[in-house]
């Protein structure tokens, strides 16, 4: 699996909906590729906020930081 096939269906990773080849590569894929694994890690974050809070109000400078340490994790600061 290449990074952008990894990338069009993290969510389906995430939710653990991929078929079993499809899960088998992607988990081969991270295994070696940091820069996919990094990204797992920030989506799953951003996934485990949006599931613990419906609605969150924040202010520019707020979302201004969180988009950033989200692109950072993702190795594109």
């Amino acid at each position: 699996m290449q990074c952008s096939e990894l990338a069009a269906k993290l969510t389906d990773f995430i939710d653990g909906s991929l078929d079993p080849a499809e899960e088998a590569a992607a988990i081969e894929h991270l295994a070696t590729c940091g820069e996919c694994e990094a990204v797992l890690a920030g989506t799953r974050s951003v996934v485990a906020l949006a599931t613990e809070h419906a609605k969150v109000d924040l202010s520019s400078d707020e979302r201004t930081r969180v988009l950033s340490k989200v692109l950072a994790a993702a190795g594109q600061d």
